[in-house]
């Protein structure tokens, strides 16, 4: 391995229009925290939603912050998969080419994917990247990690899908490599337990920030409402009751309700006949190959769901983990090649399985917690790009379940996110001073077997929820333009040919002191604090108060009765430019100057305040 090998390469990466914005900024975060701040015995925590970009902040984390080999964990082989494929040097299409960190792949760092007794120590060692799952690292086994290296083997250590991360194996490796600095990145900053992780929480990019911003697909939800519905107990065929019977009169709970719907073979044969006719309406006067992901209870559930979708003329495949590596193979593969409409999974894809074209997820389990839920809704979350797009439905993903499997709240918290992501596009279209003058006078479990036969009478419907339609604007034509133009005025000013003005320019972007620019990065800093105001805070409290955001209601709020901000309702006559402006003078007043003449101390310790105030007006508002 090449010493200092993340020190010294060259990398584009701070003003690299190829990246999105969650991903530079949680990378100068990632580096404030271990290089100016030496943060290096604490976990940075970075949380970022499905779909944003996780991998390839992956790959470029180490850059001028790790001085030697790299460790990434995965929690299981899914992800394991997704990291390999996008971190291959030897793939012509891996990440860091792709959106030019590095431009010359002769500088393409050498990743080696452990695999226990089969991945000999003279590889190992001359890696730059291992990659790893979890399971490869536990203790008792004689060819971990921790039982063949010393300590100081690995400088930095990221660990995917860090919910994951207290569990037994993580910590044992963590204190074995204990020198290392280590990165947590989840879409949750929560464990499965509900515990918070351990570390500090150094950049969090929310949900309804990717939707406003074109990052990930916009959601509609699906409930299929049978006509009629009736429920026999205990074998006893004789004595049928409806829903509301069996609530009224204290037969049976909602819980076992969703059971009986999730084991009834007549339930499950109208979800997958109306996911079908959701997929079909969306391969309509499209090329884009959109699949259905189904969520199933067990092995025998999801064999049968995909049998009932053969039957109807899809082509299905069921997906778990006691499949042989060699059928789990076969079938990504007709996946990835269109040769399948249809996934059915157990508890395998819920997580870091990336297929853009999954575009429909139809439920046929109980879900009882948040985390599970929002796992598997992020499998249809990634984008269509542009080029492939015949229509704005495209980049629409369509949840469809029973309706009695009452998932309505566990689906509220994206209803919360995507009025969220309203509220930012309109603050973003807004002019609002960053600096204005001062105008005052001063685990889903499912629950054991209990169930009823479930009868369905009649003609169902759909119960159909649209949130929002996001426009995704793809930038990577008019990045092509621009570079054109850059290298066209090069070579005319310099009298040379475009494909040296080309080297020029690589080898300026490519600048391995990037992140030695404090203007740079004081730049980044000041978007990241407006973008926080606009895109978190004020969508945030506007929900919370139950207001529109060109209302006017907020004027009468305590806060404005206050000298400093009296001022603000007059100048600013809707709540949302109400709100923007009140956060941006208190940061002012607080800080002491304006934006313009703020330094990344004042940066860090308005960031700091921002969120305390945040929390601290949102107690104006009943809960």
């Amino acid at each position: 391995m090449k010493k200092n090998y993340f020190i010294d390469t060259k990398t584009n990466i701070i003003e690299n229009p190829n990246l999105r914005d969650p991903q530079v900024e949680a990378y100068v975060e990632v580096y404030d925290h271990f290089i100016n701040k030496n943060k290096t015995d604490q976990p940075a925590i970075v949380v970022l939603p499905t779909g944003s970009g996780k991998t390839g902040l992956i790959s470029m984390l180490p850059f001028n912050i790790s001085s030697g080999r790299v460790l990434i964990i995965a929690p299981q082989l899914t992800i394991l998969d997704t990291l390999e494929e996008g971190l291959d040097s030897g793939n012509a299409h891996n990440f860091w080419i792709d959106t030019n960190i590095i431009s010359d792949p002769k500088n393409l760092p050498v990743m080696v994917k452990y695999e226990g007794k089969n991945t000999i120590r003279e590889l190992l060692e001359k890696a730059n990247i291992v990659i790893a799952n979890i399971q490869k690292l536990q203790s008792r086994n004689e060819m971990a990690l921790l039982n063949q290296y010393d300590p100081d083997f690995f400088d930095m250590i990221i660990i995917d899908e860090a919910h994951h991360s207290e569990a037994k194996t993580w910590i044992e490796n963590l204190q074995h490599f204990s020198n290392a600095k280590v990165v947590k990145l989840t879409a949750t900053a929560y464990r499965t337990d509900k515990k918070p992780l351990v570390g500090e929480l150094v950049y969090k990019y929310k949900l309804s920030q990717a939707m406003s911003n074109g990052y990930v697909k916009s959601l509609e939800k699906f409930n299929y409402l049978p006509e009629e519905l009736y429920f026999t107990m205990d074998d006893n065929l004789e004595h049928a009751y409806s829903y509301d019977e069996i609530i009224n009169m204290g037969l049976k709970d909602e819980d076992w309700i969703a059971r009986s719907v999730v084991f009834s073979d007549e339930c499950k044969l109208s979800v997958v006949k109306k996911s079908i006719e959701i997929l079909n309406n969306k391969r309509n006067n499209t090329k884009v190959p959109h699949k259905i992901i189904a969520a199933a209870t067990n092995i025998s559930e999801a064999k049968k769901i995909a049998e009932m979708y053969n039957q109807e003329g899809m082509r299905a495949v069921a997906i778990y983990n006691e499949l042989s590596q060699s059928e789990k193979e076969t079938a990504f593969s007709d996946i990835e090649n269109h040769r399948v409409d249809v996934v059915v999974n157990v508890s395998m894809m819920g997580e870091g399985y990336d297929h853009k074209y999954l575009s429909v997820a139809a439920i046929f389990r109980v879900f009882k917690s948040p985390l599970p839920y929002e796992q598997f809704i992020g499998r249809i979350l990634r984008t269509i790009p542009e080029e492939e797009v015949g229509k704005p439905e495209d980049n629409i993903g369509s949840v469809v379940a029973h309706k009695l499997l009452f998932l309505d709240e566990l689906w509220d918290y994206y209803k919360s996110q995507l009025q969220e992501s309203n509220f930012i596009k309109i603050l973003s279209e807004e002019d609002i001073d960053d600096s204005p003058a001062d105008n005052s006078p001063g685990n889903g479990k499912i629950i054991p077997l209990d169930v009823g036969r479930v009868n369905e009478l009649g003609e169902g419907n759909m119960e159909h929820s649209v949130y929002m339609e996001t426009e995704y604007t793809i930038k990577a034509q008019k990045e092509k333009r621009e570079r054109q133009v850059k290298i066209d005025n090069v070579a005319k000013a310099l009298n040379i040919t475009k494909e040296e003005a080309s080297d020029i320019i690589n080898e300026r972007e490519s600048d391995s002191n990037e992140l030695k620019r404090p203007d740079v990065i004081l730049k980044i800093r000041k978007k990241s604090t407006d973008s926080n105001i606009r895109q978190v805070i004020v969508p945030e409290i506007l929900v919370e108060a139950k207001v529109d955001i060109n209302g006017t209601e907020l004027k009468d709020l305590a806060i404005f009765a206050d000298r400093k901000y009296a001022w603000i309702p007059v100048r600013s006559k809707t709540n949302g430019a109400m709100l923007a402006i009140y956060f941006n003078t208190f940061l002012k007043n607080y800080i002491g100057r304006k934006r313009e003449a703020w330094n990344n101390e004042d940066y860090e310790r308005a960031a700091n305040v921002l969120d305390e105030q945040a929390e601290y007006i949102k107690n104006f508002f009943e809960r």
